[in-house]
């Protein structure tokens, strides 16, 4: 983790919010002999953090210094795992004075100032964290992402941050980028997931490059007044907003007085005006990567089960042009409701399937097989989610497809290679697919807890620091490519696509198929 300096961390301003405790992953005293090292793990690997923190307590009152030290350290985490501020400070302070080595206390410190963060004294959580983490490798992106919280529940920068500029308050931020996430409203936690990737990315760059965040709301209203504000605090670059609608907003103003870089992407029939770029997450990309890869399989005809939603008709629009585009042909759609349990009926009917076949009667001699399904398609594109996925992958193998290639956007796989979704072939992020990639960022984010519940939103935001950080810099022209860990960024005139690796579903794990050239926006 390259060096952060303090003035650069207390730049960040962020309005106030309630803030969220973070996952705390603290490292496990070595095991030693005997039941109670084995209950406290056992009752934290189970999730019962009251039960750990009594049972790492216990071990830290048997024992002598220096082990006993590290179990109180434990004992501490787990009471902030389970939300028990107050015990988790009493139990900061049995810890013996001058008996931890660096690294605990690192603990210790992340410990009492999440502690301060549940009992809403966001700038004392700020100032118990260490001034700096580089000299704490593996605690560093830790340290920092909670740092960023206190600050962001804080709602103010401390005044000596503001006089250390020089500049008057309306100008806090001149020269700096403007961040604008929904982190109120609906769409908060998504928010959040992207802020900490782009806090993350921010942290590592090193850099002493200003950053403030605003929240843009959950209206036009409010996006508006908060992408004004930024412009009046003097910010040179802006990132944001991410709702769709707000992007839409935003473009219609006009011209951008400073580059704007959107986390979504207009529709076709509003054109985006100058210095206004789009990045976004789209299951169309991964649509159009899905015909891709299955055009350079040799499979052209197509069939298509995708959900009675917004959501699915881009997927298949996307999936419909670009295979036309490569000479294919979508030769027929079936639809389902979100939300439904029961595909015996689209699976079947989409398929042309036998319905009363069975498998155990004999054939008379010189009879020929049996027709069990369509035979006038190479493949299946699917759109689902992780369990509409679960109960679809069942049904092609009962109605006789499941020598059928089939695709699907990367939604379906949740991280776990169940038999229900095995054999299917998916198109995704680097990110998700490979643990090789990204070996040291993976390291720094292992605890975050917005990387653990949505990791795409947060490789999403990491990708956003890359890219305003390029466009700032001016290095990058009309099909410039530039590898970032949601795929490929490839920019277009004013939209940057992504290029997809792809993978099939199989019961040890992924296997990654053949990577594939970008195609132009």
């Amino acid at each position: 983790m390259p060096r952060i300096l303090l003035f650069a961390l207390l730049s960040v301003l962020l309005p106030a919010c309630a803030s969220t405790p973070g996952e705390i992953g603290p490292a496990t005293p070595a095991p030693a002999a005997g039941p109670s090292v084995e209950a406290a793990v056992a009752a934290r690997q189970r999730g019962d953090f009251v039960g750990a923190s009594l049972a790492y307590e216990q071990l830290a009152r048997s024992r002598s210094q220096p082990v006993a030290a590290d179990y109180w350290v434990s004992a501490a985490e787990m009471a902030v795992r389970a939300g028990d501020a107050n015990r988790a400070l009493q139990l900061i302070g049995e810890v013996p004075a001058n008996s931890l080595d660096p690294h605990q206390l690192g603990r210790l410190q992340l410990a009492r100032a999440e502690s301060l963060l549940l009992k809403n004294q966001a700038y004392e959580a700020v100032k118990a964290l260490p001034a700096n983490s580089s000299h704490l490798p593996t605690l560093s992106a830790r340290i920092e992402e909670l740092r960023a919280r206190a600050l962001f529940a804080s709602g103010e920068l401390p005044q000596p941050a503001a006089a250390a500029t020089g500049l008057p308050a309306n100008q806090i931020n001149a020269g700096g980028t403007a961040l604008l996430l929904p982190l109120s409203g609906p769409f908060a936690s998504s928010a959040e997931a992207v802020r900490d990737g782009f806090l993350a990315a921010h942290f590592r760059a090193g850099t002493a490059d200003k950053l403030r965040i605003y929240d843009a709301g959950n209206s036009d209203e409010t996006t508006l007044t908060a992408y004004r504000q930024a412009l009046l605090d003097g910010a040179a670059f802006v990132v944001g907003p991410l709702r769709k609608e707000s992007v839409a907003v935003m473009a219609a103003q006009g011209t951008p007085s400073v580059p704007v870089l959107a986390l979504n992407y207009l529709d076709e029939r509003q054109p985006a005006p100058p210095r206004f770029h789009q990045f976004g997450l789209a299951p169309e990309d991964e649509a159009r990567t899905a015909a891709e890869h299955a055009v350079s399989q040799g499979l052209r005809r197509a069939i298509a089960l995708v959900p009675q939603a917004d959501w699915g008709d881009r997927a298949l629009a996307a999936f419909r042009q670009r295979l036309n585009e490569l000479g294919g042909q979508l030769v027929e759609v079936g639809r389902y409701t979100p939300g439904q349990r029961d595909f015996s009926t689209p699976v079947r009917n989409l398929l042309r399937a036998a319905k009363d076949f069975d498998a155990r009667a004999k054939l008379p001699p010189g009879a020929p097989p049996p027709v069990l399904r369509r035979q006038d398609v190479d493949f299946l594109f699917v759109v689902a989610r992780p369990l509409e996925g679960r109960l679809i992958g069942p049904m092609l193998r009962f109605y006789f497809a499941s020598d059928l290639p089939t695709y699907a956007t990367a939604l379906i796989y949740d991280g776990r290679p169940t038999p229900d979704v095995g054999g299917i072939r998916f198109c995704d992020m680097p990110w998700m697919l490979s643990s090789d990639a990204y070996a040291a960022e993976r390291i720094e984010a292992a605890e975050l807890a917005a990387q653990k519940r949505q990791p795409r939103l947060f490789a999403f935001g990491y990708d956003a620091h890359l890219l305003s950080a390029t466009l700032r810099r001016g290095t990058v022209g009309p099909l410039s490519r530039v590898p970032g860990m949601t795929g490929t960024l490839l920019f277009g005139p004013s939209a940057i696509n992504r290029g997809l690796q792809c993978a099939e579903i199989r019961s040890e794990g992924l296997q990654l198929l053949g990577t594939l050239p970008i195609a132009s926006p």
